[in-house]
């Protein structure tokens, strides 16, 4: 398949996704309003928290997700058909595995946990362990779904994932209006609607996969050495995962430790914004993601660098258009949105964002190092500077500091980060930096300079409804006006006007 294919392949990708992404996030937040007022702010503080236990446990899953993904996109790069079904059913035995491995954990050490160090307010533990248990159904559901929801990915069949993941969100929004017509505990209540709604969404994966793929149909036996390549890259891999737990929920578990469950809602409410702010990025990544491998398997450098380059200036270009102004006109829509704004809500989402648009830089780098299938020392040196925002944590809540210094410190944490991405592919893969520092960081740090002043300068001076619906309206047409300009070449340009033309005109 040629290089023009795979660009109108990855914009007919992202162009689904996004339609996903639109109407999902409206449906989430919509719900997360419901689930706040029904749950109340301690309700809703406890099933943040305890959810956050268990996810404690979803580095496994998350590693096993990118390294299913990987591999299936490695041998649909290299048309390695054969290899595929071999993989898949590997793949399987190993999320089995995983799944009694984190089920075991959960119900030990991570029962103790929870019964032992977390703090609820007077006659809620009884709540908390209930949300615990449906939490981790939950999660164990997921594990098992993982290959296939890896195998819809790497061969781009998007509009299935795209059209289930809405039903799937419809789903949990009427889990969240449910709680307004029952009594009882609907913290517990919500935990295992959410769990019946993950059993059903496994076996309609499941269902699709073994209907469309050939290599999706399981047959067991064990291969030593694809076992042991697999868990060596998932391994590693899953070191990533215990880092980026440890800059969230470890975070959110210490912040209960400290302050209690009030700040937990914060900092829900902040992941909730982040979540849907983010989701921009990361369905248009996900559309890029298997080409990037692809390219990088059949050695196609060329194509593979200038779809790095376009995923990290086009990943920003998202966020920033989305998020700039929420950051600016945030306490005025948490105001609109929640019938009350926990406190801290307001500056955790605002750092958040920011952590979110450097995040949206270095994906593609990710998606680099893990097409090389050499991420021992990267995982090392990443997983580590993320895992520091625990101890930073610790030492900010008990010097008596502001919480917003846990949030200062993730940002300033992540920009470091970012260039030692750069600097460490450059000597895994032989990547151009300095190309790419020209390329992407240098207009992005232009484009930064040009757009934040006059926004910045306007909601200083904007108190009402109108005029913040004005400034969001200005700030985000002079963001992908100087986008296009700043961000994009000639030829990325004119494909996104034709693009728009195109939209414009079929409807």
């Amino acid at each position: 398949m040629g290089t023009t294919d795979n660009n109108k392949r990855i914009a007919k990708n992202t162009l689904l996704l996004y339609f996903r992404m639109f109407l999902i996030m409206g449906v989430t937040l919509f719900s997360f309003r419901i689930i706040l007022k029904e749950l109340g702010e301690d309700g809703y503080g406890i099933y943040n928290v305890v959810a956050g236990v268990v996810v404690l446990f979803s580095f496994l899953s998350s590693a096993m997700t990118q390294s299913t993904q990987r591999f299936l996109s490695y041998h649909i790069g290299r048309q390695n058909y054969a290899e595929l079904q071999r993989v898949f059913s590997m793949c399987v035995n190993v999320h089995i595995v995983i799944a009694c491995i984190v089920l075991l954990l959960a119900e030990t050490v991570g029962l103790w946990f929870l019964n032992t160090f977390m703090s609820f307010p007077n006659g809620m533990l009884n709540t908390a362990n209930g949300v615990y248990q449906c939490s981790i159904l939950t999660f164990i559901i997921q594990i098992l779904t993982v290959p296939y929801q890896a195998s819809i990915i790497s061969n781009e069949r998007m509009s299935f994932y795209a059209y289930f993941s809405i039903i799937e969100a419809f789903f949990k929004l009427s889990a969240a209006l449910f709680l307004i017509f029952i009594t009882g505990n609907k913290v517990v209540i919500y935990a295992a609607a959410l769990a019946g709604i993950s059993f059903c969404t496994f076996f309609s994966y499941r269902i699709f996969c073994r209907s469309n793929f050939d290599h999706c149909i399981y047959i067991f036996f064990y291969d030593s050495a694809l076992f042991k390549k697999i868990i060596s890259f998932s391994g590693w891999n899953m070191l990533g995962g215990i880092g980026n737990v440890g800059a969230t929920q470890g975070v959110n578990i210490i912040l209960n430790i400290f302050k209690g469950v009030a700040l937990n809602a914060a900092m829900g409410v902040s992941n909730q914004v982040a979540g849907a702010v983010s989701s921009f990025v990361s369905n248009m990544q996900t559309a890029f993601n298997p080409q990037i491998i692809k390219s990088y398997a059949a050695e196609d450098k060329e194509y593979f660098l200038s779809l790095l380059f376009r995923a990290s200036r086009f990943s920003f270009l998202l966020i920033f258009i989305i998020g700039f102004p929420v950051i600016l006109c945030c306490s005025e829509i948490f105001n609109i949105w929640l019938t009350e704004t926990p406190e801290y809500a307001v500056p955790f989402t605002q750092l958040i964002i920011i952590f979110c648009m450097i995040d949206a830089i270095s994906g593609p780098l990710w998606t680099a190092a893990q097409a090389s299938g050499k991420i021992k020392t990267y995982m090392l040196i990443i997983a580590t500077m993320i895992f520091t925002n625990v101890p930073a944590a610790y030492i900010i809540l008990y010097l008596g500091l502001s919480p917003i210094w846990l949030m200062v410190y993730k940002v300033l944490m992540n920009v470091i980060i970012h260039f030692t991405r750069i600097g460490y592919l450059h000597w895994l893969i032989n990547f151009p930096s300095l190309t790419y520092l020209r390329n992407v960081m240098v207009p992005i740090f232009l484009y930064i300079l040009l757009v934040i002043p006059v926004p910045l300068l306007i909601s200083r001076h904007t108190y009402s409804i109108v005029g913040n619906l004005l400034l969001i309206s200005f700030t985000v047409g002079e963001s992908i006006i100087l986008g296009l300009f700043i961000l994009m070449n000639k030829t990325e340009r004119q494909f996104i006007v034709d693009k728009t033309r195109s939209i414009l005109h079929l409807a």
